[in-house]
């Protein structure tokens, strides 16, 4: 039998096979029906998964048989066993796993075989995750995000079978986790300790651990607007983003007493073994200009200050290790004086990963998956977490030549510097790559905006954290498409129906519809940081206050809402691509696009959106006159290449695949 008989599911199993057996029907429901081991967890998720894929209702009923080998604990950890086998035919379905976590994820799998109305071939589906760690970060911090968001997440990273929630719960914004020690810390808007208890639950239900994150010693300005005698280097809250001087000052023994009491708090409220502590964008001068932490050096013989940070660190670890907790920070943390044990999330970088594991350090890889960049899904999913270090870096620079990040390219080369990091001592035995996760930092994201910035690509993520390498990837575009179609039923996540909301609240009229489906965000930074810092950083400096946004600007404009990727534009690149040159099907279908383009009126929403209108009104013009033989393609490619650029924060989707489809010799019959 063929593998891959369902090439539309996310993530693909690792082994899907058609069978001999008659055609499930597509308007059959399903009754429970447990043959071993139940628990409420089981009955609860099968009773979700029904409902999520329309199968708790209709005339005839067939047996879901959940067999179910063993009890799970009360909540999931590090390397439980997510097997599962899924027989399906006309006589029903049978889910077969070795602990409830497996049962979860091959309900996740019927979810999806079951959401359309057409009948399903007899099937049997064999599968286990390739990596045990399949995590999503979000920012908490910067842009508070309330616990109705945090559930629907988890509702829809179980689908999608990710398995870690990373909360980051600090940063120079704000401190979300409600301290009962310290009351001067939690910001205006905090979790409750019953809500955090709520979430965490529900992620266990769903088989996800929460880890939760305190970022130590930098990111603090938080901190110290509650307890400035904590610091060093500048206090007091902060708006803005980028990296702060405020900064703990690990030489007083009252900080050191309070962030081993906060530890305490964290580990009591979040059962996870791994506890997250930071340890990233320490400011050079953070430090360096106190006497009082320069005497501390000297008497302690500390070179300088990421010699002073891996003291600070070992403490840290220390206090984590006797609370029967596993420490992961952030890659900065890596030093020869890092103690054994610590785990390393690696963020700058492919070379940050492998400096992990030579290091002895258990890695979870990040740094191609940061989804507040605006990357398209295929940049994201082009990374194997797995892949060798040359292959990594190999497709980090084949970014710098791809036309769709042109306009941010000299940026996106800044980042080569990482690769030069100190290299710690290897460890006699290398550390074990635990999977991977995406990281959604929220300087631009809130709780209107969460679902689009996510789940536009987060599902493609997914398949690369749980396939194995060899599983056909079929065409990841459709099966994004078919996921986020079916995700207000699955999760209720509508990430079409809010983008469509949003630009008409923004005032968008219907003549400028068009040109909305063909934007996109500027890439990378070029949001965050504006012209004027994305500058001062390529000269090797920044300039904060040059920043075009913060903590308190609204996040209400049309560029807010925009998916990263334009579907519109991607599927005209697909049918460009197929094209041969003359297709008459295709130039079709281009010039009916290209009539509706030039057809836009000067003026139907925002002032901002009025030159991207204009341009992409020239370049309708211009494809019209070249399939009409009215211009030449040099005349065309100049009109293209002059639309192919930011206009503020917009993008012009089409542009690449339209200046491909010149330079392959396209437009003539």
């Amino acid at each position: 039998m063929s593998k891959n008989a369902r090439a539309d599911l996310l993530p693909r199993p690792a082994r899907d096979e058609r069978v001999d057996g008659a055609a499930l029907a597509g308007t059959v429901r399903f009754e429970p029906v447990f043959t071993a081991v139940t628990s409420t967890r089981l009955e609860q998720a099968a009773a979700r998964a029904l409902r999520a894929c329309g199968r708790d209702r209709g005339a005839a009923a067939l047996p879901l048989t959940v067999d179910c080998g063993a009890a799970g604990a009360a909540f999931p950890a590090l390397d439980d066993d997510e097997s599962y086998v899924l027989a399906l035919d006309d006589r029903g379905v049978r889910i077969t796993a070795a602990e409830e976590w497996g049962v979860l994820r091959g309900l996740a799998t019927l979810t999806q075989l079951c959401s359309g109305s057409e009948p399903l071939p007899a099937r049997r589906i064999v599968d286990a995750p390739r990596f045990p760690w399949r995590g999503l970060m979000l920012d908490v911090a910067r842009h508070f995000l309330p616990l109705e968001d945090l559930l629907r997440t988890l509702d829809a990273m179980a689908i999608f079978k990710l398995n870690v929630l990373h909360l980051h719960l600090s940063d120079d914004q704000g401190f979300r986790f409600p301290s009962q020690r310290f009351p001067a810390l939690p910001s205006a808007r905090h979790y409750r300790l019953a809500e955090l208890d709520t979430l965490v639950r529900s992620a266990a239900d769903r088989g996800i651990r929460v880890v939760p994150e305190l970022d130590v010693p930098g990111h603090t300005a938080s901190w110290l607007a509650g307890y400035p005698e904590w610091g060093s280097g500048g206090q007091g809250s902060s708006r803005r983003f980028g990296v702060h001087r405020a900064c703990l000052d690990p030489t007083r023994g009252a900080v050191r007493a309070a962030v081993a009491t906060l530890f305490s708090e964290v580990a009591a409220c979040f059962p996870d073994r791994y506890v997250h502590f930071g340890g990233d964008e320490v400011h050079p001068q953070a430090w360096s200009q106190d006497p009082q932490i320069a005497a501390y050096m000297a008497r302690h013989g500390l070179a300088d200050s990421a010699a002073l940070q891996a003291r600070f660190t070992a403490h840290v670890v220390s206090v984590l290790t006797d609370l029967e907790r596993t420490p992961i920070g952030w890659d900065e943390v890596l030093h020869p004086d890092l103690p054994a044990g610590v785990a390393v999330q690696a963020w700058r970088g492919a070379t940050a990963r492998d400096r992990a594991l030579r290091a002895g350090c258990d890695c979870v890889l990040s740094a191609p998956y940061y989804l507040d960049l605006y990357y398209p899904a295929d940049v994201h999913a082009g990374f194997d977490p797995g892949a060798p270090e040359a292959e990594l870096l190999a497709r980090e620079d084949a970014l710098l030549e791809d036309p769709r990040f042109a306009h941010v390219a000299a940026g996106m080369a800044w980042t080569r510097q990482w690769r030069d990091a100190p290299e710690p001592p290897a460890a006699t035995a290398p550390g074990r790559l635990l999977g991977a996760e995406a990281c959604l930092w929220s300087e631009l994201v809130n709780s209107q905006v969460l679902d689009v910035r996510l789940w536009s690509r987060m599902p493609a993520l997914a398949d690369r954290f749980w396939s194995p390498v060899s599983a056909d990837p079929g065409d990841l575009s459709d099966r994004l498409d078919l996921a986020l179609a079916r995700l207000p039923a699955w999760a209720g996540v509508d990430v079409a129906g809010d983008v469509a909301r949003a630009v008409r609240a923004a005032g968008v009229e219907d003549g400028w519809l068009p040109l909305v489906k063909q934007l996109e965000p500027v890439k990378w930074y070029g949001r965050l940081l504006g012209e004027e810092a994305l500058a001062a950083r390529l000269r090797g400096r920044e300039m904060p206050a040059s920043r075009p946004y913060d903590a308190d600007t609204p996040l209400d404009r049309v560029v807010d809402m925009l998916p990263p990727e334009s579907p519109a534009a991607r599927q005209l690149a697909a049918t460009l691509r197929a094209a041969a040159p003359g297709d008459r099907v295709a130039d079709a279908q281009l010039r009916e696009l290209a009539a509706s383009w030039r057809r836009l009126p000067a003026r139907a929403g925002p002032e901002e959106l009025a030159a991207p209108a204009a341009a992409l009104a020239d370049v309708g013009d211009a494809i019209l006159a070249l399939l009409d033989n009215g211009i030449d393609v040099a005349e065309a490619r100049r009109r293209l290449e002059a639309a192919a650029v930011p206009f503020g924060e917009y993008l012009l989707a089409p542009l690449p695949a339209l200046l491909a489809w010149l330079e392959r010799g396209s437009g003539r019959g």
